[in-house]
């Protein structure tokens, strides 16, 4: 277990980042059937933006979150106002949207790549000292996982009282459940998918900029990142909230516990991560395409209990 200990806990820093990523995904999809690949490029703002207010802006670790949050929401925002909105009023279908969100993408990305080549931040880490906690073993508990873990469950409990207790969360629910008959049922349609997109893209900003922290970052950070991004929100069904949470958790320990166990004992390169995450959307695809979208907190909450009465 003590040799388990670094794979567990970058697992868990890991599986934080990936459900705060996925999320966003899972929300534009369940509201507006976009497979959203800009996404992707949220999630690269948001850490650019970190790194500069709190390398050039010195506004501290909170600071930097809120800005990368905010900047990333407006982005978010933006490009299904300029964009996708005005698509699908001339009758695009999902196809023509998850194209037109890889052309979005592609403009961000490469409109990010000159900034950052000109001003000399094409490779940049945010300044921000991690220091270790604990020691496990011969791994460290750091406060990069005192922040980032506890961020994600604080995000997690939030919006599962928006969802259930507020207007405006019932409005979402609503929408992903049919949007032709919310329209009609009198929900404003045009304030949730508003609200939908800026929590979406804030809250890719906000992994962005822990992933700034954890690793050095450059424009195609988001893009890397993708696989995994899907892979969370796949399982999780593509539609559903809890389930994408349990996705992300679950790709970040099968991503780090499955290459060490393949590295250690059948000396498989670790270059070949990534196929984890694509193993896991063929075998949802194939097996189950619903995932794990029937997970619902009872539900998980029982199952526990059963596990621990055997």
């Amino acid at each position: 277990m003590l040799q388990l200990a670094a794979p567990l806990l970058t697992a868990l820093l890991l599986g934080s980042l990936y459900t705060l990523m996925a999320l966003g995904l899972t929300m534009t999809y369940a509201v507006t059937s976009i497979p959203n690949f800009a996404h992707a490029e949220f999630v690269t703002i948001g850490a650019y933006i970190m790194a500069v207010a709190v390398n050039f802006g010195k506004l501290g670790l909170v600071g930097g979150l809120a800005s990368a949050f905010l900047f990333a929401a407006l982005v978010a925002l933006a490009t299904d106002e300029l964009v996708f909105k005005k698509l699908a009023a001339l009758g695009a279908t999902p196809l023509h949207l998850l194209t037109a969100s890889i052309g979005v993408g592609l403009v961000l990305r490469y409109t990010l790549s000159i900034v950052a080549d000109l001003k000399g931040l094409l490779s940049v880490k945010t300044r921000v000292v991690v220091n270790p906690v604990a020691t496990i073993g011969q791994a460290y508990l750091t406060t990069l996982h005192l922040w980032a873990v506890p961020t994600t469950l604080a995000v997690v409990a939030v919006l599962h009282l928006v969802f259930m207790k507020t207007k405006i969360g019932k409005a979402m629910r609503a929408m992903a459940s049919n949007l032709d008959l919310a329209r009609v049922s009198g929900i404003n349609t045009t304030l949730v998918r508003r609200v939908t997109w800026v929590i979406a893209g804030g809250l890719a900003g906000v992994a962005g900029g822990f992933w700034s922290v954890y690793s050095p970052i450059n424009p195609e950070t988001g893009w890397v990142a993708l696989l995994w991004i899907f892979a969370a929100s796949i399982l999780g069904g593509f539609r559903s909230f809890y389930g994408t949470v349990l996705g992300g958790y679950v790709v970040g320990f099968s991503e780090s516990l499955g290459i060490t166990f393949l590295s250690r004992y059948l000396g498989v390169n670790v270059a070949y991560k990534p196929m984890i995450a694509l193993l896991i959307i063929v075998v949802v695809f194939l097996w189950k395409p619903t995932g794990l979208a029937e997970v619902t907190p009872r539900g998980l909450l029982e199952s526990l209990k059963k596990a621990v009465g055997r």
